[in-house]
């Protein structure tokens, strides 16, 4: 989902900033629990805790802005949300995560990254 920085001279509509945040937050657990589960390394309880937290602060952001139009953030969001659910459902009733979802779970965390460092603005001096 490589994507050019937005040109919002013609107008363009800007994410929210709950979603927003909520993607940077998913993506970070994620992407960590993906990596290790690609590689059959142990994830921990605590692990699945803050993936199990993070999913469900995404939901709330999506949630609250369900009625607005469908802009990448949210469709990108709406999909990590989907399958680290998936996750923390199998690990709740301890079924094995095939490589096939770990390696969706990690695109889908590059996704996001790449998204978020490309079309949200930085403030001078601090990282958004």
């Amino acid at each position: 989902m490589t994507q050019a920085q937005q040109d919002c001279s013609d107008g363009c509509v800007v994410s929210p900033p709950e979603v927003i945040t909520a993607l940077k937050e998913l993506y970070i657990v994620s992407s960590a629990l993906a990596q290790r589960g690609a590689y059959a390394q142990e994830i921990r309880d605590a692990q699945w805790r803050t993936m199990i937290q993070r999913a469900q602060e995404a939901r709330t952001a999506l949630d609250q802005h369900g009625e607005r139009p469908e802009m990448d953030a949210i469709v990108l969001l709406r999909q990590m949300t989907k399958v680290c659910q998936g996750l923390v459902d199998r690990h709740a009733a301890h079924q094995e995560i095939p490589f096939a979802v770990w390696r969706e779970v990690g695109r889908l965390g590059h996704d996001a990254y790449e998204w978020v460092n490309l079309t949200v603005p930085r403030r001078r001096g601090a990282d958004a």
